[in-house]
């Protein structure tokens, strides 16, 4: 067998059992809350017994014996043998992170440790109902397989197949060989149709990343293209330009949608992580995970997951109540947390909601007061729904004291800075005794943005389309002056004001008919003035260079189809800005 060969056995490996045990630990939690699941206690007892299976092919011994200890433990379950207690259930996600740890070991190219002799221990005695181990009830016994599924007898025959009879990863007795034997026997023992039923090919990250480049770069010339046939005359060139442009925008959703990976990947780790924050403060919670199929671009997958954590540990940690608080309020003594991700247009709406004991307006008024974070007399102008909109203050929180989890003061504040970096938003909706609910909107890609092309004075820029609500004439006679802001009165509600010209530092325009882009950042809406309203065009979003990075107002830049350069708004940046001089 060649050396490439090999490589790629091994990482097809690890690709398939990372995801075997993102899944497990979901897994693990619902049945926790299921026991008598028996799909799911099947499902769970396969994850290890593939996992362990393939590390035994691979001579991943440490990984193999921690598999074939948990595997024993969910037969016995199978079997009726044991109880699902919180204590085995310790003890089985302890086993999932060092399994966890050994597969980073493994995909870094180490050597993984073995599993401490004292947890194998635990769960060898758990799985032969031992003292320590919970007491044996009298249970019915599960089915041991889904019908349809391969039987635990054709599997382990398949590995005897592959390692020698007897000899399979983990076979209890068995003595290791002497001799491996050869990869070509192993290989041969394998069916040949299953070569033929492969439907997906591994591809690099760099690669996907390279197609996504190009794509852009193809969208750049499709819209100067454009641009030029529309002043030419129609004729073969349009036509030409007009099926370009139909092949142009199918390869980039296709290679969009090879970029896109389910939210389930991120989702996958709350279950888990909302069971041990609720058992950290004696508190009892069951997550439910809605559209974990929505796909959205691999770059905000991995972007998201650092604030969801933070929500779903303020939710669990802050929100939802202890038990005996929950009964006297007549709830259910355990809390509900609902994570849901659906798409909306070319944005992603990704919802986290508890049904605990929400937040009080007036208690985060005065806790912002008390922490010198707000004004008294500005605290006092601000609305019920401006109130919640504190807990994204840095440095805000409602604990009086400081724990492992919370009282510092990080955490919703990095939430709404990692999602405003994204280009996306937050909102909130609160109702005490009732929970509370955050909802965020992201793009569904960050590569490609469809923007509104403005114009101030002789500068070109483009305005991300998602928030924009409206354009109208500026009618200068209707402007007022409220605190620092210029503000008008629009479809009856005040809207404050942001002139571009005077953030770009350019004179104040005279006598030229100006424009109002009503845009929605932040749960508040603004209008931003601007020379001229051009036309909604598809940008391709370029880093800007180490000289204007973090230049506040200022998310990128892009070439437009005319061939002219124009950065790229960065509104929640404006509103700061505008907020210091108006």
């Amino acid at each position: 067998m060649s050396a490439d060969t090999d490589d790629d056995i091994r990482a097809d490996f690890l690709s398939e059992s990372g995801e075997l045990i993102a899944r497990l630990g979901q897994q693990l939690v619902e049945l926790e809350q299921q026991p008598a699941d028996s799909e799911l206690l099947n499902a769970v007892f396969r994850g290890f017994h593939t996992i362990k299976g393939g590390a035994g092919f691979l001579g991943l011994d440490a990984m193999v014996a921690l598999c074939h200890a948990a595997e024993e433990v969910f037969n016995a379950l199978r079997k009726g043998l044991l109880r699902i207690d919180p204590p085995l259930m310790d003890a089985t996600l302890e086993a999932l992170d060092r399994l966890q740890a050994m597969h980073a070991a493994s995909t870094a190219g180490r050597t993984p440790a073995a599993a401490p002799a004292e947890l194998i221990g635990r769960l060898q005695r758990a799985a032969q109902g031992q003292p320590g181990a919970p007491e044996k009830p009298p249970m019915v016994a599960v089915p041991s397989m889904d019908a349809g599924a391969i039987t635990d007898d054709e599997f382990e025959a398949l590995l005897d197949q592959l390692h020698g009879e007897g000899q399979g990863p983990g076979s209890a007795g068995a003595e290791p060989a002497a001799e491996a034997p050869p990869r070509v026997e192993m290989l041969a023992a394998v069916p040949q149709a299953a070569a033929v039923t492969e439907s997906s090919v591994r591809v690099d990250t760099a690669a996907l990343d390279g197609m996504m480049n190009l794509v852009g770069e193809l969208v750049l010339v499709r819209n100067r293209l454009k641009r030029l046939c529309a002043r030419a005359d129609q004729g073969p060139q349009a036509r030409a330009v007009g099926e370009l442009d139909h092949i142009t925008r199918s390869l980039q959703t296709a290679v969009m949608r090879v970029r896109m990976q389910p939210i389930r990947r991120v989702f996958s780790r709350f279950p888990r992580l909302a069971r041990e924050v609720a058992r950290g403060v004696g508190k009892l919670v069951e997550v439910e995970l809605i559209g974990e199929e929505t796909g959205l671009d691999k770059s905000l997958v991995e972007a998201l997951a650092d604030p969801l954590v933070h929500m779903v540990r303020n939710s669990v940690d802050h929100g939802i109540e202890l038990p005996a608080q929950r009964v006297a309020a007549g709830k259910p003594a355990s809390g509900r947390l609902r994570l849901s991700a659906q798409q909306a247009g070319d944005q992603i709406l990704i919802t986290v909601e508890d049904d605990g004991a929400g937040m009080d307006p007036e208690r985060l008024r005065v806790k912002a007061v008390e922490k010198g974070l707000l004004a008294a007399a500005d605290a006092a102008r601000l609305s019920a729904q401006e109130c919640l909109q504190l807990i994204f203050l840095p440095g805000f929180s409602t604990k009086d004291r400081v724990s492992e989890l919370s009282g510092r003061g990080v955490g919703m504040d990095v939430v709404k800075s990692a999602i405003t970096a994204l280009g996306g938003t937050v909102q909130i909706e609160s109702r005490p005794g009732f929970g509370s609910s955050i909802r965020l909107r992201v793009p569904l890609t960050l590569a490609i943005l469809p923007a509104l092309m403005i114009g101030v004075g002789s500068r070109l820029l483009a305005l991300p389309l998602a928030p924009v609500l409206d354009v109208f004439a500026l009618d200068a006679s209707q402007l007022r002056r409220l605190d620092r802001w210029d503000v008008l009165l629009h479809r009856k509600e005040t809207l404050r004001l942001i002139h571009l010209h005077r953030w770009l530092d350019l004179p104040a325009p005279a006598g030229e008919q100006r424009h109002v882009v009503v845009a929605q950042v932040e749960n508040e809406r603004y209008g931003f003035v601007v020379s001229q309203v051009h036309a909604r065009e598809e940008v391709v979003i370029k880093p800007l260079g180490a000289m204007l990075r973090g230049l506040a107002g200022v998310a990128g830049a892009t070439v437009t189809g005319s061939g002219r350069v124009a950065l790229i708004l960065d509104l929640p940046g404006l509103v700061r800005a505008g907020s210091a001089g108006g």
